[in-house]
């Protein structure tokens, strides 16, 4: 079965790496059926979880990543935490056989580390478009008068990287955003298009010589990973790995290593794998919560008094958690008294102060998906969105004062305020399951009206109704969808 060999391939290769040594720090932060918690001090606020199912963070995503057409994948860390290198022998194990396809010559052994080096931006704020992108053809210019622009290899690689981003100038990173967001730049007055593939960034933390990435740019970014530091009790667990420095070059490190796994990924095997993936199905009840966080996310009450703008996405002026605290009793000289009704702790609302994008929603549904069937599953459930949404999210949601304030660990660990922020809304969701569920009946009525068989709309108003019941900035949306419904249902505003 295809679908089976493809998923054990990637499998392979997973552990072919963590029991290789490439991988340092072995911590397995993405955890399936966990079975047991132990306290680790007497008053039990710290535990380590045990699970029967588990994964490294930055290897899973690295390698999901890879598969995906044009994926992007950003790795976060301190100096010499491994973000680099380990991004590079992804590369070479999954994109060795295309990279040779691509720029091998037949001449000699091909060096796929030579190449994934090549294909490399090295950030820094003097980097110019004719390092980056391309060059002026000077022959032709001279020869013939003719502009001719000569592409280089990052541009031209299936596998890209760009080393330390965040030490671009704004000018580099959107010709990057054109990049990864539309497959193609334009250098003067000629249009460069990239070619297929992934672009793995890495970013060290802030220094005098980085700058902040924009939302804009971060929001092009499908995952987000720590290169977590060092654990020194894994320097001898890591599979027995190589010093590099003292045993031989990398070149002939991953030349063994694609050996003895003897996988090698065509450009078929990675469509055919992008084809199980998007056959993956989504698990009903997981979609609803899925929705339903996001709504929760992106619901603002004082946005706007009109409810398809009740969104952070129109509070451009005055944001969370400022504008949280804009509300009124709507008594005589009423104002500042509270803050908004849903300013509480059963709503995630105003813990950040912008929305989840649709970019965002799009790449949450497709990595579910992913690692499902990397899994081995066929339909992706609320176990496998709980592993994606954190990395899709905590590096492009802002944390609002108030979310620092309630957990201080959040200021620097923003992927455990996102897995918690998906866990409160998960069980609000469920609290309130019976009510949120009459949308089954709804999307169904909806469907059955597309295809222009008679329904009866008394029972959307039955459910517009029922949305009262919902203390949650989440009916809005639900609602707006429900309006849409109706319209259609009554055949009016056409």
């Amino acid at each position: 079965m295809p679908q089976e060999r493809n998923h054990l391939e990637l499998r392979r290769i997973y552990r072919a790496i963590e029991e290789s040594g490439l991988y340092i720090n072995l911590n397995h932060d993405v955890r399936f059926r966990e079975q047991r918690e132990i306290p680790l001090n007497l008053n039990e606020t710290e535990s380590v979880v045990l699970a029967e199912e588990s994964y490294n963070s930055p290897l899973l995503f690295a390698l999901l990543t890879s598969v995906m057409r044009n994926g992007t994948m950003i790795l976060f860390g301190s100096p010499g935490s491994g973000k680099t290198t380990s991004a590079e022998f992804v590369g070479a194990l999954v994109y060795g056989r295309i990279l040779e396809e691509t720029f091998g010559d037949g001449a000699g052994p091909f060096r796929v580390m030579e190449a994934i080096h090549e294909a490399t931006i090295h950030g820094h704020q003097e980097l110019t478009e004719e390092k980056m992108l391309g060059r002026p053809h000077l022959g032709r210019l001279m020869r013939d008068g003719e502009e001719v622009v000569v592409p280089r290899k990052f541009v031209l690689s299936p596998f890209r990287m760009v080393d330390e981003v965040n030490r671009l100038t704004p000018g580099r990173t959107n010709n990057l955003l054109e990049l990864m967001d539309r497959g193609f730049t334009v250098y003067g007055d000629t249009k460069i298009y990239a070619a297929e593939g992934v672009t793995f960034l890495t970013a060290n933390f802030r220094d005098i010589a980085s700058s902040d990435l924009t939302p804009p740019f971060l929001d092009r970014i499908d995952v987000g990973v720590f290169s977590p530091t060092l654990n020194p009790y894994f320097l001898e667990m890591a599979g027995g790995g190589e010093d590099r420095k003292l045993a031989g070059d990398e070149e002939a490190l991953v030349a063994r290593i694609r050996k003895e796994i003897g996988v090698e990924f065509t450009r078929e095997d990675l469509a055919e794998i992008r084809a199980e993936i998007a056959a993956v199905e989504m698990e009903p009840e997981a979609r609803y919560i899925l929705y339903n966080f996001i709504s929760e996310v992106n619901g603002c009450a004082m946005a706007s008094p009109e409810l398809e703008r009740k969104s952070k996405g129109f509070a451009w002026f005055v944001r969370p958690p400022v504008l949280c605290a804009q509300a009124d009793d709507g008594g005589p000289g009423s104002g500042h008294l509270g803050g908004c009704h849903y300013h509480n702790t059963e709503n995630i609302c105003y813990r950040t102060e912008n929305e989840v994008s649709v970019r965002s929603a799009r790449t949450i549904e497709r990595y579910a998906k992913a690692v499902a069937w990397f899994r081995g599953k066929q339909r992706a459930g609320v176990e496998d969105l709980e592993a994606v949404v954190p990395y899709v999210l905590w590096f492009k949601l802002v944390p609002t004062d108030r979310a620092w304030a309630e957990r201080p660990e959040f200021m620097n660990d923003r992927i455990a305020m996102v897995r918690e922020m998906f866990e409160v809304s998960k069980n609000h969701y469920l609290k309130s399951r019976r009510m949120i569920r009459t949308l089954d009946a709804v999307l169904d009525l909806y469907e059955r009206a597309m295809k222009g068989q008679p329904m009866e709309p008394e029972l959307v108003l039955e459910a517009l109704s029922s949305l009262r019941k919902y203390d949650s900035p989440a009916k809005y949306p639900i609602a707006t969808m429900l309006r849409q419904v109706y319209r259609e249902l009554v055949g009016k505003g056409v």
